[in-house]
């Protein structure tokens, strides 16, 4: 089988979907779709990643993918494809996450509208005190733009939308402490109204796993535990997890176990005895 087919039956064989598995990984599904189909290749560290978490090998995962020669036949040095600047960049926006996408293309709209706030801050040096309040709110939705889209915790989104209420009063010719009010009420009124309904659409993206709830519950063995060997599986809940025993004792194919605790993705089993 191929990498791609290989990869494919791991991740079924821990009845992950490719969303969760892509979640994992942190890249996006398509990204996931593209190794399993052969367009592309993880980069190394997600080999590494995938090869301790789900219990295989490199060897196991890339055992097919160099042609067989014939001996007898002339060697032949054949060069690597070369990769275009578009396949590059189309390899890396597809193996982001989509947290991380969100990010960067917030980023990109800030740096876009650096350049004409720039130029209408140097041409309102030109005027008073007004136009030095007009630049004053500029900058300040530029600096709190840039801290959310750092920090995108939801954090100073609610004072860009105060800064823009305030630079739209000094603009009409506001006085300076109506727009500071301005903006301080715009600002808590924003916080208010939308960071509660922003929580709950952020909260909807995680998808609880509750893989603690295995513990204390019986498993049965799908594959014999050996501490000295690095193998062992159980089945329980539905999911084959990598399983190790407890107190170091091989543990047989088919005996039911108990989950005692968990270390990342192993479960740590000992025989249960009979009542």
């Amino acid at each position: 089988m191929a990498f791609g087919d290989r990869l494919q039956a791991v991740r079924k064989r821990n009845a992950l979907t490719q969303e969760e598995f892509a979640e994992q990984l942190q890249v996006s599904r398509q990204a996931v779709s593209k190794w399993e189909s052969g367009r592309s290749y993880p980069e190394l560290d997600k080999v590494i990643y995938i090869c301790s978490r789900y219990g295989t090998t490199m060897n196991e995962l890339f055992a097919d993918e160099l042609p067989t020669e014939d001996p007898a036949a002339p060697h032949e040095t054949k060069a690597l494809p070369r990769r275009t600047l578009g396949s590059a960049l189309s390899d890396f926006y597809s193996n982001l996450s989509p947290y991380n996408k969100m990010v960067g293309i917030f980023l990109l709209c800030v740096i876009a509208l650096l350049g004409p706030a720039y130029v209408y801050c140097v041409r309102s040096l030109k005027g008073g005190a007004d136009d030095v309040m007009t630049i004053i709110w500029i900058a300040a939705i530029i600096i709190f733009g840039i801290a959310e889209a750092a920090t995108a915790g939801l954090v100073s989104i609610w004072f860009v939308v105060g800064a823009v209420a305030a630079l739209i009063t000094a603009e009409l010719g506001a006085s300076l402490w109506l727009q500071f009010v301005l903006f301080l009420i715009v600002s808590i009124a924003a916080l208010v109204a939308t960071r509660p309904l922003a929580r709950r659409m952020l909260d909807n993206t995680i998808t609880p796993t509750n893989a603690d709830r295995v513990l204390a519950h019986t498993a049965r063995v799908v594959e014999t535990v050996d501490n000295e060997r690095s193998r062992g599986a159980v089945y329980i809940d539905g999911k084959t997890w990598t399983a190790r025993s407890e107190n170091g004792e091989v543990i047989p194919k088919d005996t039911i176990v108990t989950v005692v605790r968990m270390e990342g993705v192993k479960l740590f089993v000992t025989e249960k005895k009979e009542d």
